[in-house]
């Protein structure tokens, strides 16, 4: 698969050199709103899962440059290596890559966290990458969505909206609450048409967006995701344990390496010259390396911890 990978990455640059020598090029999209496509300069990311396969997914460091930077840095230096992916939950998300294979991470400098970084261009999309965040920011954990149930948000809004006008609901609410609620509704009402087209084609969790830093998109593995997102779970996760969610693998699911690669074109011309027939010849070569950039061996928070609230019949929304 990577040696599939870096060929048809190679072969795009190719074209992608045609277009631009022509004057057709386009500027490239960024985050994971349009199509999802390797370019030239792009990075992405090949997480290796013992007996599972790889997960290759493009990281955005124009969208999350301190998240793809903290990814990267871990990456290459092996700790991720060995690492599990601790917590499972179907038509969910996976998640791994904590200090104690466990969702914890022992005590953390404030300084090693990474602040949170949303963009309108990154949402929760399925096959989203994204790092974990806890109330001081993000460390090393990482998830990534698997939840391909198509989300309808025009009609979660519109079954908010009834509810909060229901006086028998909303004479429940406390004055915070109904505050909270009618806040979330303003924000689902201000998610862009297009974002909102997307998530019903693909689904995801918008519930997250905002609360985790997206730093990349799955564009090969889903088989891989959905192989993971099959196995058998047990309690043993406290977070999901309180809500009555399974979501420790009962079989340990092992992170075998995490490998960055940047599609990055070096160009050689070589320019010959030869007389034929009192005629001048050029021939011109040109080369282009996918440089690989190799991780090492091991040294040494969860989605966002979400509380779910349902009053009455009002629409259950993570917190």
């Amino acid at each position: 698969m990577k040696g599939f990978i870096k060929k048809a990455a190679a072969m795009f640059l190719c074209a992608g050199l045609l277009l631009t020598a022509s004057g057709c090029g386009e500027a490239k999209p960024v985050g994971n709103i349009g199509d999802v496509e390797l370019l030239e300069g792009d990075v992405y990311a090949i997480i290796s899962i013992l007996d599972y396969g790889e997960i290759t997914a493009k990281l955005f460091p124009e969208v999350a440059p301190e998240s793809v930077k903290r990814f990267t840095e871990l990456a290459e230096r092996g700790y991720y290596n060995n690492k599990t992916i601790h917590r499972v939950i179907d038509n969910y998300a996976i998640q791994g890559g904590s200090l104690n294979d466990d969702g914890t991470d022992g005590e953390i400098p404030d300084s090693r966290y990474v602040p949170l970084e949303t963009s309108d261009a990154a949402y929760n999309f399925y096959g989203a990458l994204c790092l974990a965040a806890n109330s001081k920011g993000c460390y090393s954990q990482f998830y990534i969505v698997d939840n391909n149930t198509p989300q309808d948000i025009d009609k979660v809004i519109e079954t908010l909206s009834s509810q909060l006008a229901d006086e028998a609901i909303a004479s429940r609410l406390l004055p915070e609450d109904k505050k909270y609620y009618e806040e979330y509704l303003n924000t689902l009402k201000a998610i862009p048409a297009e974002v909102k087209e997307k998530y019903a084609s693909v689904g995801g969790l918008y519930q997250l967006d905002k609360k985790s830093n997206v730093f990349g998109q799955v564009i090969d593995g889903f088989d891989v995701l959905e192989s993971i997102t099959a196995t058998e779970v047990v309690e043993g996760n406290s977070m999901d344990d309180e809500k009555g969610t399974p979501s420790k693998p009962i079989n340990a699911i092992v992170i075998e390496s995490v490998e960055i690669v940047k599609i990055e074109p070096e160009v050689t011309e070589t320019t010959t010259t030869t007389k034929k027939g009192g005629k001048t010849e050029k021939t011109t070569e040109m080369e282009i390396e996918v440089e690989t950039i190799a991780t090492t061996t091991p040294p040494e928070t969860e989605p966002p911890e979400t509380t779910t609230t349902t009053l009455g019949t009002l629409v259950s929304i993570d917190r």
